[in-house]
């Protein structure tokens, strides 16, 4: 009992957990609103345009990784304040020039990405990409320089304002039955609103925007230079291999399979966005301090890991025995094999909430290099599924099966390395 108590003092008075709390409760609002909405949208949307919209966004997520250089994980390091302003700065460059070359992508090969992607109709609303990419970059930038003041408050209620926002205009859309494009424009609007939000508390910094020279940002740019050279590319292969999924069953089974997996996809991400998110965030800062301090994290470490397992099992132990009938009775029964597919991911998806908040580890330590080969790996284990399943001619469940089972494994070992390295072991 007295143990209890302790606990509970400990998080009354505890920064972090407090810091967790707004992230976490601001996200859950965020979440909350396009939770209610969605047995809307998965009554006035079909699974194709569903699918359609998981297509769109397997491209801009792609796409985003590579939008910022991952400057913006940088952005946290520097003690100077104006240093931290310039390193968003860059990042928000690097994604108007990105933006740019996805354009001109868009422009000569159109048709050619949609019919690859298995989706003709998809063709008019590329169009799109290019702002999608540009609000991605701009929000991961401005997302970190909040986190680097601080401003958890802030960050929670733009998340409120990207997912509502986003949510509203899809279901406006879907009423005024503009169905054909409705998903889309919802989510390329969403980053938007939240961006707006964001901005306020980097155009504070006028004055050091304003008077930034450039050889100030160049120097930034070669001081940081791994993150472009080593963690870009590491989170570009991360996103690919989640992203590739949606175009394989798109090439190999249909564009409505592609409409249950996503959906199942996304709901089973819920955990990670609404406490994953928070506490990788918050463990961020409080693991590049004590490194700063005591040349380790392990406390850290441990203490998120300790946390996130207990969130991860009972994710797990509710989500297996409930899960169908879950998706059935939230999204109606045409959703039905969405439940099932959700079924058979859910212990990647729990092992992954816990991995995922502490890969960020890599970054603190600047372990760039190592973090990429990690993800080549993670990319050729979903490669490796992907062959399997088409060599043998399999059918999506059980493909689905081998995936979950061959990504869990993976997510394992890297969890032991991470502890290893915030232990300040090479």
């Amino acid at each position: 009992m007295g143990k209890l108590k302790a606990l509970i003092e400990e998080i009354k008075t505890s920064e972090f957990f407090r810091n967790v709390l707004i992230l976490s409760s601001g996200t859950a609002l965020a979440q909350l609103i396009p939770l209610i909405i969605a047995p809307f949208l998965s009554r006035i949307y079909s699974p194709e345009e569903f699918g359609r919209l998981a297509l769109y966004l397997a491209i801009t997520q792609i796409l985003g990784s590579l939008a910022t250089g991952r400057y913006e994980l940088a952005i946290l390091l520097p003690k100077e304040e104006r240093k931290g302003v310039q390193l968003t700065l860059l990042s928000i460059f690097i994604s108007v020039a990105v933006s740019l070359i996805a354009l001109i992508g868009v422009l000569f090969f159109h048709s050619e990405i949609a019919v690859l992607l298995g989706d003709p109709k998809l063709e008019k609303w590329l169009y799109l990409v290019p702002l999608s990419v540009l609000m991605i970059g701009c929000f991961n930038a401005l997302n970190y320089f909040n986190t680097r003041s601080k401003q958890f408050k802030n960050i929670a209620r733009a998340n409120v304002f990207k997912s509502s926002g986003g949510g509203l205009v899809q279901l406006g859309l879907g009423a005024l039955n503009f169905t054909s494009g409705g998903l889309i424009l919802g989510q390329t609007l969403s980053h938007f609103f939240g961006n707006i939000r964001l901005s306020k508390a980097f155009l504070k910094y006028r004055d050091v925007i304003l008077g930034s020279k450039a050889q100030e940002i160049q120097k930034l740019a070669r001081r940081y230079v791994d993150f472009p050279k080593f963690s870009m590319w590491g989170i570009f292969l991360n996103t690919l291999s989640a992203n590739v999924i949606n175009m394989f069953v798109s090439r190999a089974f249909s564009l409505s399979t592609v409409g249950f997996y996503s959906l199942a996809y996304r709901y089973l991400g819920l955990p990670s966005i609404l406490v994953g998110n928070a506490f990788s965030q918050v463990y961020m800062v409080e693991a590049s301090e004590s490194r700063r301090k005591k040349g380790n994290s392990k406390e850290e470490f441990l203490g998120v890991l300790k946390k996130l397992s207990i969130v991860s099992l009972l994710f797990l132990i509710i989500g297996v025995f409930f899960v169908e009938e879950v998706f059935v009775l939230v999204f109606g029964e045409e959703w039905r094999f969405s439940g099932k597919y959700a079924r058979i991911l859910i212990p990647l998806f729990a092992i992954r909430l816990v991995v995922t908040a502490l890969s960020v580890t890599f970054s603190v330590f600047e372990k760039q290099r190592e973090s990429l080969i990690w993800n080549i790996i993670l990319v050729v284990a979903s490669l490796f599924a992907m062959t399997i399943s088409y060599l043998f001619n399999m059918e999506i469940t059980l493909f689905l099966y081998l995936y979950s089972a061959t990504l869990s494994v993976f997510y394992l070992l890297l969890l032991y390395r991470t502890y290893k390295i915030s232990k300040g072991i090479n």
